[in-house]
C-alpha cells in the first residue's frame, strides 16, 4: 500500500509511526493499570480477587476478539478496523476515568479492550503490507522496539500518576494521544483496494473461537485461585476442549472462515507461531515473579523494583530494530534461533540468583532476556506476517497477538503455582510458621522463583527446535496496489 509523503517524509514511515503509536498505547495499558490495581480495590471497598477482574476482563475480550477482528481487517480495510479501534479505545479510556463504581470499571475496560483488539491485530498487517520486503523486518523491529517501550514506561509513568494525580488519571491523561491518533489515522492511512479483499465473515466460527478462548483464558488465569480440581476450573477447561472439536469442523466447512486452517500446513507459520508461544510462556514467569522476588524477598520499593525490571524492556526497545534490520539481511531462522537460545540461557542464569544476589547481577540477567527477546522477536514477527498470502495478513497479525496473551496466560499460571507450591514447601519444611516467618521467607521465595524459571527454561528450549526447523527465508508477501 501506498500513499503521499508528509512533509517529505515517504509514506511508508508515515504509517509505521502511526501504527507504533497505537501499539504503545495498547501495550502500555496493562502495566500502567496494574500498578494502580491495590489503590483501585482501596477506592471501591473491595478485594484483590475482585479489583483482578481490571486487569483480566481486558485480557479475555482482547485474547477472545483479537483473530476476529484481524480477519474483519482483511474483510472491509485494515484501516478502517485499525482506526475504529483506535477511537473505541479512547472513548472507552475516558469512561473509565468517570467510572464511580468496580461495575462501571469493568464495562468500560471491557469496551476497551475491543479497541485495543482492534488496533493491536492490524498494526503489524497494516506494517507487512506498506514495506518492501527488503525493509520489513526492520519496520517490524520497530513495531516490536514499542513494545519495549510501552512496557517500560507503564509501571514509572502509572506509579507517578497515581501518586502524584489519582488513579483516574491513568485513564483520561491518554485521552488527548487517542483523539490525536485517531483522527491522523483516519487522515493519512490508506487502504488496500475493496476489490482485492476477501468478502464474507465467518460469524458462527468467530463465535465459537470467542467462547474457546475466552474460556481457555479465564480458566489458566483463575485456576490457582479457585482451585485447579474445582468444578468451575474444570468446567472451563471442558468447554475449551468441546469448542475446540466445534471450531475445527465448522471452520473447515466455511466459505471464509476466521481461521483458514490451511495456514498450518504453512512451515513457516506453524513453526513460527509455536515459537513465540514457547517464548511468552518463559518470559511470563519473570515479568510475574521478578517484582515478587525484588519487593517481598529483597526488600526493595516498588520504584526501585520498577527502576530494576525496567533493564528487560529497554534491552528489547534498544535491540529490536537492529534484530529486524539483520533478519532482511540474513533471513529470520539464524537470528531468531540465536535470540531464542539467548532467552533459554538466560533463564537459566537468572534461576541461580538468591537473597544476596547484586543488583548489578539481577540488571545483567534481566538485560540478556530481553536481548534474546529482541534478537528473536522481530525476525519471528516478519517470518509469519510474510508467510501468508496477502489477503490473510490481518489473520496473521491478530495470530501473534493471541500466540501472546495465551502463552502470557498459560506460562503466568504455571510459573505461580510452582512458584507457590515451591515457597510454601520449603518454608513448611524449615519452620512451623512457614512463609510467616520472616527468617524463611526469602529464601524459600527464592527456591520458588528458581523452579519457575528452570521450567519456564525447559518450555522456550522446545521452540528452539520448531524456529531452527521453519526452513529458508519465506516467500515474501507483496505490497498491494494503493486505491
Amino acid at each position: 500500500v501506498e500513499g503521499p509523503a508528509l512533509a517529505g517524509v515517504p509514506y511508508r514511515w508515515v504509517a509505521l509511526g502511526l501504527v507504533c503509536t497505537g501499539v504503545y498505547l495498547g501495550t502500555l495499558d496493562a502495566s500502567i493499570v496494574n500498578i494502580a490495581l491495590p489503590t483501585l480495590a482501596r477506592e471501591f471497598d473491595t478485594t484483590p480477587s475482585d479489583v483482578i477482574w481490571v486487569t483480566l476482563i481486558f485480557v479475555i475480550v482482547n485474547t477472545g476478539l483479537a483473530l476476529t477482528l484481524g480477519r474483519l481487517g482483511d474483510i472491509y480495510g485494515r484501516k478502517t478496523l485499525y482506526a475504529a479501534g483506535f477511537a473505541i479505545f479512547t472513548v472507552a479510556a475516558g469512561l473509565s476515568a468517570l467510572a464511580g463504581s468496580l461495575p462501571e470499571l469493568l464495562a468500560t475496560r471491557a469496551l476497551q479492550a475491543v479497541g485495543s483488539a482492534g488496533v493491536l491485530a492490524n498494526g503489524a498487517a497494516i506494517v507487512t503490507a506498506t514495506f518492501p520486503a527488503s525493509q520489513r523486518g526492520r519496520a517490524l523491529g520497530i513495531q516490536v522496539a514499542t513494545v519495549g517501550a510501552g512496557v517500560a514506561s507503564g509501571p514509572m509513568l502509572g506509579g507517578v500518576l497515581v501518586d502524584v494525580l489519582d488513579w483516574r488519571a491513568i485513564f483520561w491523561t491518554r485521552v488527548p494521544l487517542g483523539v490525536m491518533g485517531t483522527l491522523l489515522v483516519w487522515r493519512l492511512l490508506r487502504d488496500t483496494p475493496p476489490g482485492s479483499r476477501p468478502r464474507g465473515l465467518d460469524i458462527p466460527g468467530s463465535a465459537i473461537l470467542f467462547g474457546l478462548l475466552a474460556s481457555l483464558v479465564l480458566a489458566v488465569n483463575r485456576g490457582d485461585a479457585w482451585g485447579w480440581s474445582s468444578a468451575e476450573i474444570v468446567a472451563l477447561f471442558a468447554t475449551s476442549a468441546t469448542l475446540l472439536v466445534v471450531f475445527i469442523l465448522v471452520e473447515r466447512r466455511s466459505l471464509s472462515p476466521v481461521v483458514d486452517l490451511a495456514l498450518f500446513k504453512l512451515r513457516g507459520y506453524t513453526l513460527s507461531i509455536s515459537a513465540a508461544t514457547a517464548q511468552f510462556f518463559g518470559l511470563s514467569a519473570v515479568i510475574i515473579l521478578g517484582p515478587f522476588y525484588l519487593v517481598d524477598a529483597r526488600g526493595f520499593s516498588t520504584l526501585e523494583a520498577g527502576a530494576i525490571m525496567a533493564a528487560f524492556p529497554i534491552a528489547l526497545l534498544v535491540l529490536s530494530p537492529f534484530s529486524g534490520a539483520l533478519s532482511d539481511r540474513v533471513g529470520a531462522r539464524m537470528p531468531s534461533t540465536f535470540g531464542l537460545t539467548l532467552v533459554c540461557l538466560s533463564l537459566l542464569f537468572a534461576a541461580t540468583l538468591d537473597a544476596d544476589s547484586s543488583v548489578p547481577g539481577i540488571v545483567v540477567r534481566l538485560f540478556l532476556i530481553g536481548a534474546g527477546t529482541a534478537l528473536f522477536s522481530s525476525p519471528n514477527t516478519a517470518t509469519i506476517m510474510s508467510s501468508v498470502p496477502p489477503d490473510r495478513l490481518g489473520t496473521a497479525s491478530a495470530s501473534q497477538t493471541t500466540a501472546r496473551t495465551v502463552g502470557n496466560a498459560v506460562g503466568t499460571a504455571v510459573a505461580v503455582a510452582l512458584f507457590s507450591g515451591q515457597a510454601a514447601a520449603y518454608a513448611g519444611a524449615r519452620s512451623a510458621l512457614g512463609l510467616d516467618d520472616p527468617a524463611v521467607a526469602p529464601d524459600a521465595m527464592v527456591s520458588g522463583l528458581r523452579l519457575a524459571l528452570v521450567v519456564a527454561a525447559a518450555v522456550v528450549a522446545l521452540g528452539i527446535p520448531a524456529s531452527l526447523l521453519r526452513g529458508p527465508r519465506p516467500a515474501q508477501t507483496a505490497p498491494v496496489a494503493a486505491e
